[in-house]
């Protein structure tokens, strides 16, 4: 049944213990405390359960949950409010408000209505290149002050990041070692034992050194370098990611929705500053090297993204 008036009570909206839904439904998704103001700078969805705004979606999205769909939403220019379809689990995303389109705002038994109460301002654009290809993080990017993740300075701690291997001598041989620690961006070994890079055991395309974030956050770029005490760096590589309430890894894409090869470093300390064609909202990120310019994979970064 179609509503009849924009102004809807406070009888139609969702009760006091409902204007936290979302925050709710994100508990029970991820297994982390943090709420959608909170992950968002400021950003709260007031839901209005069984109603949706018809017709006026300019995305459908299959198979995500609402904390999923409030991520999209936000993080495209032209997204103004979104219909979660909690059945069969479609987000859909509208291009105006329930304010704007009275007439079109219905009662819907299986959906809930999220209007948001402010849009994170966006970020700067800045147009980067990619191996000869221009890119311009534009108004489809979201929050946000726009910087350095905490890799490089240890704001995000040795314990959180982690490698699919490291290399190590074996017993006796006094060489040099390898730590996921290591591959900090601008790190300089502090001991003769240790390598000034991330060095995985074995130099081949399944190695790979990751970064838990904790909690969710929009990442927007990596900045790579080269190994510091020797002619060592990764020329090519992968980004994959790990959104919130989702056990796999996803690849970083391009612009046409291919798994994008990012292009690296051709000297061991100049940093190579890489940006995706959209943010990513992930809890873990691991960078996955492609090509290496000697028999030996080697590399310090950082995260790019919103603080």
């Amino acid at each position: 049944m179609r509503g009849t008036s924009c102004h809807h009570g406070f009888e139609e909206m969702a009760p006091l213990s409902s204007s936290v839904f979302l925050f709710f439904e994100m508990l029970l998704a991820v297994s982390a405390s943090y709420s959608v103001s909170g992950l968002y700078g400021g950003v709260s969805y007031q839901p209005v359960e069984h109603h949706a705004l018809r017709g006026q979606s300019f995305r459908d999205i299959s198979g995500i949950s609402a904390v999923q769909c409030s991520a999209r939403c936000l993080s495209h220019h032209g997204c103004f409010s979104f219909n979660y379809d909690h059945i069969n689990r479609v987000c859909q995303m509208n291009n105006v408000t329930r304010q704007q389109k009275c007439d079109y705002f219905q009662r819907m038994q299986s959906f809930t209505y999220y209007d948001a109460t402010a849009k994170p301002r966006n970020c700067q654009n800045n147009t980067v290149s990619s191996n000869g290809e221009s890119s311009t993080l534009s108004s489809t990017s979201v929050c946000c002050l726009v910087g350095r993740l905490g890799v490089e300075d240890g704001s995000i701690p040795d314990e959180s990041l982690s490698a699919s291997s490291n290399w190590f001598p074996e017993p006796g041989v006094g060489q040099q070692f390898s730590t996921p620690a290591g591959g900090r961006l601008n790190k300089i070994p502090t001991q003769e034992d240790i390598i000034g890079a991330w060095h995985p055991n074995v130099s081949d395309a399944n190695q790979w050194i990751q970064v838990d974030l904790v909690n969710p956050t929009f990442v927007t770029g990596v900045l790579t370098q080269g190994r510091s005490d020797y002619p060592q760096w990764v020329t090519k590589y992968k980004v994959q990611y790990q959104p919130p309430s989702q056990e796999s890894f996803a690849d970083v894409q391009d612009h046409l929705g291919h798994t994008k090869e990012f292009i690296g470093n051709t000297n061991k300390l100049e940093i190579v500053d890489r940006r995706f064609f959209e943010p990513v909202l992930a809890i873990k990120l691991r960078i996955v090297p492609v090509e290496w310019n000697s028999n030996n994979i080697a590399l310090r970064f950082e995260l790019i993204g919103c603080e």
